[in-house]
């Protein structure tokens, strides 16, 4: 029973060490006003000590993360509230279909699209959001509601384009998820799951690289509300919220604590609310509905989360925290290399209006 305490209370000393910076972890854009036209670092600048300080401390929390997941994981406490949730598995469409529907009525009646932020230039699409509320009220039209939400992303994607939209790759889980609902093949239906995961941990995994690359808006955030960053040097706790959101993405990915990472990041962001309103409760409506939807579904039931590849501890370790590291490299250089080419584009643009206004007057 004491080394039971004892694990448990490792646990959530661990828990909480790794989510005090998850405070910032709101989406910047929500709070400032970010432009592609605003001069994103270099990737060279962006690696500083603290950042490789930060690649290294992630390393070890994974692999520590990982040792963490198997003493808890056989627990008797954690097998009763594991066994609770699975109980209720059963209305985790039901779970997603309320949230995304409260997420299209707020964004219907905030005259944006899927989030705060992307303010609708059509209006047509401020309907397509209302008909596919209405598709969701029935589970034989739920699919079809889940293909309405891809049509509403790749709407996104053509109106403020792809980089920007990857911020919230997670509608593109969410729409597969519905889009599979009702399918009678168990084995493409049990795809929904590894997708939702992905995409989640994507967009978390993504917005982190933001914090990186377009400092700039994260410290206008805290700069606002100094009382985030707890004392600490608001760029040494930008970079560190934004490693905290980088773990908490890949953790997601690879399916590793989804279970308390979801109960532990539901309720985070439920207290954020505290600080930043009615803004993020629009905006993280949907996250909050995935959350609870990992917590009744867990890892899933057909296909094993990649960390599950392996079963012996030491390569679990070394695949969990090995990986990061090349799940970085991947996405951190082309994320800078199309910051500067989306900055040097709006640049031109910005070149080019101003010459022809200056012809212009030169006529007149």
């Amino acid at each position: 029973m004491v080394y039971t305490k004892k694990r448990v209370l490792i646990f959530g000393m661990v828990l909480a060490s790794l989510l005090m910076p998850i405070a910032v972890q709101a989406h910047v854009k929500w709070f400032t006003d970010p432009s592609v036209s605003d001069a994103p670092i270099s990737l060279q600048d962006a690696i500083t000590p603290t950042f490789l300080a930060m690649t290294a401390l992630t390393f070890f929390a994974l692999a520590f993360a990982v040792f963490l997941e198997r003493q808890i994981r056989d627990t008797a406490w954690y097998k009763n509230i594991v066994g609770w949730f699975i109980a209720r598995r059963e209305y985790s469409t039901v779970v997603m279909r309320i949230g995304l529907g409260m997420t299209l009525l707020l964004s219907w009646q905030a005259e944006t699209l899927l989030v705060p932020q992307l303010n609708l230039t059509e209006s047509w699409l401020g309907w397509a959001q209302f008909v596919v509320v209405l598709l969701l009220l029935l589970p034989r039209t739920t699919p079809l509601a889940g293909a309405g939400t891809l049509f509403l992303f790749a709407a996104g994607v053509v109106e403020f384009g792809g980089f920007y939209m990857l911020d919230y790759f997670l509608f593109v889980g969410v729409g597969i998820f519905l889009l599979l609902a009702e399918t009678e093949n168990i084995r493409i239906k049990a795809l929904r799951i590894p997708a939702l995961y992905f995409a989640v941990g994507f967009s978390l995994f993504w917005v982190g690289l933001e914090k990186i690359i377009y400092p700039q808006w994260g410290l206008y955030v805290l700069e606002q509300n100094p009382e985030l960053t707890l004392g600490f040097d608001p760029a040494f706790f930008l970079v560190g919220a934004a490693f905290v959101e980088l773990a908490l993405g890949y953790l997601l990915i690879i399916g590793l604590l989804e279970r308390p990472l979801a109960l532990t990041i539901t309720l985070v962001f439920f207290l954020t609310t505290l600080i930043f309103g009615r803004l993020e409760i629009v905006g993280h409506t949907i996250i909050h509905a995935s959350l609870i939807v990992f917590l009744l579904e867990g890892p899933g039931k057909l296909y094993p989360a990649p960390v599950d590849i392996h079963k012996r501890l030491p390569l679990r370790m070394a695949f969990a925290s090995v990986n990061f590291l090349i799940f970085l490299a991947v996405l951190i250089v082309p994320y800078s290399l199309i910051a500067d080419a989306e900055y040097d584009a709006s640049a031109d643009e910005q070149a080019q209006v101003q010459e022809l206004a200056e012809n212009n007057l030169t006529e007149e």
